[in-house]
């Protein structure tokens, strides 16, 4: 084999490769306010908004890390803790359904669940998976990252991850609501991983929509998670009746809580 040949058959392979981690990392985030079940069925679909003084975000300070502070030079990063969407609304809501649901095999939409390191965050930063479905831990930074997990209900793990397209295949098999993932290389990195016993969950985006697709007709209650306890929701819990083929609402508001009188 020439030269030639050798030197365009590798970069093929490295091109494919490039593109087999952008692919990963375009799924880690996409669709991920639409969940439920391949099943038919009725769905819940709403909105959360939210009332009151939106205040700004903060810039996260990245200088710590020379590779993470090129990755933001042209893209100044905010700390994620809440973050406005369009017409009024809040992303990173987790939204599921928390009562009503008959055991049984429910077929989830979103079979290969990611977390990506990127640019030295975590995305998404909010996100779930069923009891028991595998999910992949990705690299995608030429920088050191290390996985750190201390859930209260699942099994805990710390793993160093130096190399740019490494992977971690985990686990979680007990349901467990909030598991916090941290990187103790980059204090700012944050995510929080919903673990459910069934697929009936979404998290909000930028149109702070949502919707859960694939449930049998019946009566429901519907919850909501949003990891910034100074907001919360005018309801927490909502009951939603589900008719086969058709589409109910449920949708919510959060707004800054009231401080305390002394």
């Amino acid at each position: 084999m020439s030269r030639k040949i050798m030197t365009l058959t590798l970069a093929l392979v490295v091109a494919t490769a490039l593109i087999g981690l952008s692919a990963q990392q375009a799924t880690a985030n996409e669709g991920i306010n639409i969940g439920g079940s391949t099943l038919a069925g009725g769905s819940i679909k709403g909105s959360v908004k939210f009332e009151g003084k939106q205040v700004k975000r903060r810039k996260i300070k990245m200088s710590a890390d020379p590779y993470c502070a090129k990755s933001h030079a042209s893209n100044i990063s905010l700390n994620e803790k809440f973050v406005f969407g369009d017409h009024n609304t809040l992303q990173n809501v987790f939204v599921w359904v928390s009562g009503g649901i008959a055991k049984g095999d429910y077929p989830p939409i979103h079979t290969k669940p990611l977390l990506d390191q990127t640019g030295c965050m975590y995305v998404p930063h909010v996100s779930g998976v069923v009891t028991g479905q595998e999910f992949t831990i990705l690299n995608n930074d030429e920088t050191l990252h290390n996985v750190k997990v201390n859930p209260k209900l699942n099994k805990p793990f710390n793993e160093g991850m130096p190399v740019k397209g490494m992977t971690l295949k985990k686990t979680f098999t007990k349901a467990e609501m909030g598991v916090h993932f941290k990187c103790d290389v980059h204090a700012w990195m944050s995510a929080f991983i919903h673990v459910v016993d069934h697929p009936f969950f979404a998290v909000t985006q930028q149109d702070g929509t949502f919707e859960i697709r694939g449930l049998p007709a019946g009566e429901y209650e519907v919850s909501v998670w949003h990891e910034f306890k100074r907001f919360a929701p005018t309801a927490k819990t909502i009951k939603v009746t589900v008719e086969a083929g058709k589409a109910s609402d449920a949708s919510f508001t959060y707004s800054p809580k009231k401080k305390k009188k002394k």
